[in-house]
């Protein structure tokens, strides 16, 4: 049962959002608030596990409401929900924290439903959203390797959301099977995997003329410091602690592309 509560200074789009809600899956509406001072107020005794949140409100605008409860609380889903399909709006939200950027006027019942069912499965974007990120992503192509089949899914499910273009592999044989010759600006691997691990995965590519400057993401499980100065070695940009959040492996993401 997901407790969730509901931040809009208009009492029509609350009352509609709450109807779908109830209908879509387990969940509860524990609370709901006009302005984000009000919200703020009853995070110390309401404790939701997903927030959908107006951004224009007196008082306190959602993006500000959505800074200051996730200091508090990080680990809680916020969803911006707006009629304003404004870049600067979804960009400011996104890196606030939220997990999503909702139009009041589209139609969201797919996502309503994911987000119940997993509101930290992924970043949850309206169809038509137009962010500058989206913008400047819409080319950048990006390889997802993982030998575990939902751990790749929903890497590439929110990858594709941000606008990337995702080829996914499921071990380093099969990775390095797709690239041939394929322009890729950046490399994302798991480390233990069948037939070529992430470790083979990265020497290989390494070993190739038009992939030695390529950056590489390493996501996975092991906690080990040799194996961690290893992939260092090897050349790595950056390694990802499994599991993580998806927003702020987004922002990793975005940050070593525009960088290459």
């Amino acid at each position: 049962m997901k407790k969730i509560i509901l931040v809009d200074d208009k009492e029509v789009y609350r009352e509609a959002i709450k109807n779908l809600l109830l209908k879509l899956g387990e969940v509860e509406i524990i609370a709901e608030a006009s302005t984000g001072l009000e919200f703020l107020e009853m995070l110390d005794k309401q404790k939701p596990d997903i927030v959908f949140m107006d951004i224009k409100m007196p008082d306190m605008d959602g993006i500000e409401a959505t800074k200051k409860a996730l200091e508090k609380y990080n680990d809680i889903s916020i969803i911006g929900l707006s009629l304003h399909n404004y870049p600067d709006y979804v960009k400011d939200l996104l890196e606030a924290g939220a997990r999503g950027y909702l139009l009041k006027l589209s139609n969201n019942i797919s996502l309503f439903q994911q987000i119940i069912n997993d509101p930290t499965g992924g970043i949850f974007l309206s169809d038509g959203i137009e962010s500058k990120e989206k913008k400047k992503n819409a080319k950048k192509i990006l390889m997802v390797v993982d030998d575990f089949g939902n751990t790749r899914d929903l890497i590439a499910h929110t990858l594709n959301n941000a606008n990337y273009k995702v080829i996914k592999a499921v071990d380093g044989k099969d990775a390095i099977r797709k690239f041939n010759g394929q322009e890729i600006d950046l490399l994302i691997t798991d480390l233990h995997m069948p037939r070529m691990n992430g470790f083979e995965l990265i020497a290989a590519v390494k070993g190739i003329e038009e992939y030695k400057k390529i950056p590489i993401l390493m996501l996975t499980t092991e906690v080990s410091q040799d194996k961690k100065q290893k992939a260092k070695k090897l050349g790595i940009t950056g390694w990802i602690q499994k599991p993580f959040q998806m927003f702020k492996f987004l922002k990793i993401v975005e940050k070593v592309v525009k960088m290459n």
